[in-house]
């Protein structure tokens, strides 16, 4: 979809590559989805002090001279970064889309660290002169899309076999939540929705039921708006090629939503590991641990 952009002239690459976790991850977070992490905790003990699906209380030593400060248990940071995208391939009908494309992420992140309850929030604060029902119906949207699906993961620096088949190799793990909250004031809002009748368009272009771009919203769709809700969030198109990458695997699949596509090239599609790549590099800045330790994995 179009959104208000101004066009720019230099693009990052962004990295497609999806990142599987081992069987024997996935098994941990089976057991922590069904039994909670006091349960891993319990299952890891033999082999490990404990397994941090959140950041466990920090004690200092019953010998300390000192008393030595606990570290917070929260990190909050505004995040507003420079977004760019380059556009090509497209064919005839959608040779308009092709160009180089910029504008800003922006939201506030919140690392809980507290050890059982721990989780990432990410919220953005909305304008709209949207009714109240309007809001819902496109809060309900997002949150079924983006939140909860995916989790902040930081690696042990060395792995731990539990026991043979079976090796731990995340010490923290942090539930991503995506919230949305709307405010009255527009000049406390991260972004200010302009709220479109069915039939809208934006450069020519229109999406379902009203929406036409990243702040105009169709008070019709809760389809096409998860997709510009992702460019808030940081990623860029998935169409054709973008940045680099040949999102059509060479022919094979639609440049425009097609139907195996994630959202950001189908809106109806789901949101996909690589679409939580910035998230990944402001929660690594805000833990305090290298990009390379981090992972995003499925949650549920």
């Amino acid at each position: 979809m179009a959104r208000e952009r101004v066009p720019v002239h230099a693009a990052e690459k962004e990295d497609v590559r999806q990142e599987q976790p081992p069987a024997s991850v996935e098994r941990l977070l089976e057991l922590q989805r069904s039994a909670g992490n006091r349960a891993v905790a319990r299952a890891v003990a033999p082999a490990a002090a404990a397994l941090r699906l959140a950041r466990q209380p920090q004690q200092a030593p019953a010998h300390a001279p000192t008393q030595v400060a606990p570290e917070p248990d929260f990190r909050v940071r505004e995040v507003d970064r420079a977004i760019t995208e380059t556009i090509s391939h497209a064919p005839a009908a959608f040779a308009a889309w092709n160009g180089t494309y910029g504008w800003r992420a922006k939201w506030r992140l919140k690392l809980d660290m507290r050890a059982e309850v721990g989780q990432l929030v990410l919220t953005v604060r909305l304008h709209s002169t949207a009714t109240d029902a309007v809001k819902r119906a496109w809060t309900n949207a997002i949150s079924r899309k983006w939140s909860s699906r995916f989790a902040f993961v930081v690696l042990r620096e060395q792995p731990i076999t539990i026991r043979p088949g079976v090796v731990d190799d995340a010490e923290e793990m942090y539930p991503i939540r995506v919230r949305t909250e709307w405010v009255t004031d527009p000049r406390r809002a991260h972004y200010v929705v302009t709220a479109n009748a069915a039939g809208a368009t934006a450069d020519g272009r229109a999406g379902l039921g009203g929406t036409s771009s990243m702040t105009g919203w169709g008070t019709a769709d809760t389809v096409d708006i998860t997709h510009e809700f992702g460019h808030m969030l940081g990623c860029p198109e998935e169409y054709f090629t973008t940045n680099g990458v040949d999102y059509t695997q060479g022919g094979t699949l639609q440049g425009f939503r097609d139907p195996r596509g994630g959202v950001m090239n189908n809106p109806a599609g789901p949101a996909l590991a690589r679409n939580f790549a910035l998230i990944r590099r402001e929660a690594a800045s805000l833990r305090g641990v290298p990009h390379s330790r981090t992972r995003i994995r499925p949650w549920r």
